[in-house]
C-alpha cells in the first residue's frame, strides 16, 4: 500500500507540471488571449487644439468706498444747543445738522454793526439799518453803498474854503503893498497863511483816506462776525448719510472738535489694487467687472481714476471705478475681487480642459499620431471651468484626447467620435 500511494503522488505532480508548463509556452492559450487583448486599439474621444479669441484680464483686488466722507466739525467754539442727525440718517445738502449757542456771537455782530455806522457817518454818509441796508443808499451795506467823493466830504470842504480865504488875503496885501499902505512884513505873513492852508487841504484829502479805511477795517470786522454767527448753524455739505454721531448735546465744543461724520455712497468708489507686474496694462476707460462680499450681481464699470505712482507699502498701482449703490444696499469697506479687461479679444491657442491631465505639478495631454498616442509636456497660461489655454507643448490643429485617465504614450488607440470643436460651450469672460 504505501508504494502505491507514492506512485499515485509521482502521477499528480507530473500532470500538474505539464498543464503548467503548457500554459506557458509562448503558443500557449494564455498568451494568445492577453495578446489578442493588448493588440486591441483603445477607444477614446478626441478635440482639436486650435486659436480662439480669449478675453485678457488682470486680477485685482480692493474694496468699496465712499465717493465722499467728512467729519463735521464746529469752526467756531461753542456750547452745542441741539444735535438734528443720529447714525443712520439721511440727510440732504444744506440740512441743518447741529446748532450751537448763538448769543455771543449775535451781540458781536451787533456791536460791528454799530462800529461800521459810525465809521460811515464820520465820512458823511447815513448810517447802516438794522437790516443790513443803508439808509437811503438803497442797496447792501458794501460796495457802492460806502463810496464817497472827497471833494464832497465836510474836511475837504472846509480847507478848501480856508485856502480861499487866505488866498484873497493874499491878494489884497500884495496890492497895498504895492500901493505903499501895507507893509512888507504883512505880505509875508499873509504869503505863510496861504502855504499853511494848501497844507491843511492837502492834510483833509489824507484824513478821508483814513476814514476810508476805517469803514473798510469796520466793514471787515463786520463779516467776520457775522460769518462766526452763520457757523453756529452746522449744515449738510452734500446728500448723504450720518456714519457716526460724535458729541452730544451740551457739550463744550472747541474749534475743530468733531460733531458728525458724513457719508455719500451714491455712487460709491470702487478702489482696486493692481499687482506690479501687470500696473503697466491698466490704462483709463478699461472696462472693469468685480464681485462683492454679499452681493449677487456682478458690478461693472469703468477705471476712472489711476494713481500717479504705485502705492509704496504694497507696490501696487491703485484704481478707481464709479458703481451706482441701488437703494444703499451696497455699503463702504465691503471687499472686492474684480478683474481689469486690457483686451476684449486676444487670439490664444486653447485646449479643452478635459484634455489635461495634471500630477505632481506637471500639466500633460495625449496627442493621437498615426493610431497611437504620444505625450506632452504642457506649459498653461488662463484657464476656465471648460478651456485652458496652451503657452507651448501644443500645436494648432493637433488632436488631444478627452478625459485620458490612465492612458499612457504609444497605446493604439481608435477615435470614437467625430472630431469635435476646441470648446463645446461658448467662451466664458473671466
Amino acid at each position: 500500500m504505501p508504494q502505491l500511494r507514492s506512485s499515485l503522488g509521482s502521477s499528480l505532480v507530473r500532470v500538474f507540471l505539464v498543464a503548467s508548463l503548457s500554459a506557458c509556452a509562448p503558443g500557449g492559450k494564455g498568451d494568445a488571449a492577453r495578446s489578442a487583448s493588448e493588440s486591441a486599439p483603445r477607444e477614446v474621444r478626441t478635440a482639436l487644439v486650435r486659436h480662439e479669441d480669449w478675453e485678457r484680464s488682470v486680477p485685482a483686488v480692493g474694496e468699496l468706498a465712499p465717493y465722499e466722507r467728512v467729519t463735521l466739525a464746529a469752526k467756531v467754539p461753542g456750547r452745542l444747543e441741539s444735535l438734528a442727525a443720529d447714525r443712520g440718517d439721511e440727510v440732504k445738502r444744506g440740512q441743518v445738522l447741529a446748532t450751537l449757542e448763538s448769543l455771543d456771537y449775535e451781540l458781536r455782530a451787533r456791536a460791528a454793526e454799530a462800529a461800521v455806522s459810525s465809521a460811515r457817518a464820520v465820512l458823511g454818509l447815513p448810517a447802516a439799518s438794522a437790516d443790513g441796508t443803508d439808509g437811503d443808499a438803497g442797496g447792501p451795506d458794501k460796495g457802492d453803498a460806502d463810496k464817497v467823493e472827497a471833494d464832497n466830504t465836510a474836511a475837504v470842504r472846509l480847507a478848501r474854503a480856508e485856502l480861499e480865504r487866505v488866498r484873497l488875503d493874499r491878494e489884497r496885501s500884495v496890492a497895498l503893498a504895492r500901493d505903499g499902505v501895507d507893509s512888507q512884513a504883512l505880505v509875508d505873513r499873509n504869503e505863510a497863511d496861504f502855504r499853511a492852508a494848501e497844507s491843511r487841504l492837502q492834510e483833509a484829502y489824507e484824513l478821508v483816506e483814513t476814514r476810508r479805511a476805517a469803514l473798510a477795517q469796520r466793514r471787515a470786522e463786520l463779516e467776520i462776525a457775522r460769518a462766526q454767527l452763520a457757523e453756529t448753524r452746522i449744515e449738510a455739505p452734500f446728500d448723504g448719510r450720518v456714519v457716526a454721531r460724535l458729541t452730544a448735546t451740551g457739550a463744550y465744543l472747541a474749534i475743530g472738535a468733531p460733531v458728525l461724520e458724513l457719508v455719500r455712497i451714491d455712487p460709491l468708489r470702487l478702489v482696486l489694487d493692481v499687482s506690479e507686474r501687470e500696473a503697466a496694462l491698466v490704462r483709463a476707460g478699461q472696462s472693469v467687472r468685480a464681485r462683492v462680499e454679499g452681493w449677487p450681481q456682478e458690478l461693472t464699470g469703468v477705471v476712472g481714476r489711476l494713481a500717479p505712482a504705485l502705492a509704496r507699502d504694497s507696490r501696487a498701482l491703485v484704481v478707481e471705478i464709479e458703481v451706482h449703490a441701488p437703494e444703499a444696499l451696497l455699503r463702504p469697506g465691503a471687499f472686492a475681487q474684480g478683474r481689469v479687461v486690457v483686451a476684449a479679444a486676444e487670439p490664444a491657442l486653447t485646449l479643452p480642459s478635459a484634455a489635461v491631465v495634471s500630477f505632481a505639478g506637471l500639466d500633460k495631454a495625449y496627442v493621437v499620431r498615426d493610431g497611437r498616442t504620444e505625450e506632452r509636456r504642457l506649459t498653461l497660461g488662463r484657464r476656465e471651468a471648460a478651456r485652458v489655454e496652451v503657452l507651448s507643448g501644443l500645436a494648432e490643429g493637433e488632436e488631444v484626447v478627452l478625459a485620458p485617465d490612465k492612458l499612457g504614450g504609444g497605446v493604439a488607440v481608435r477615435v470614437a467620435n467625430a472630431t469635435s470643436p476646441t470648446s463645446p460651450t461658448a467662451p466664458t469672460k473671466k
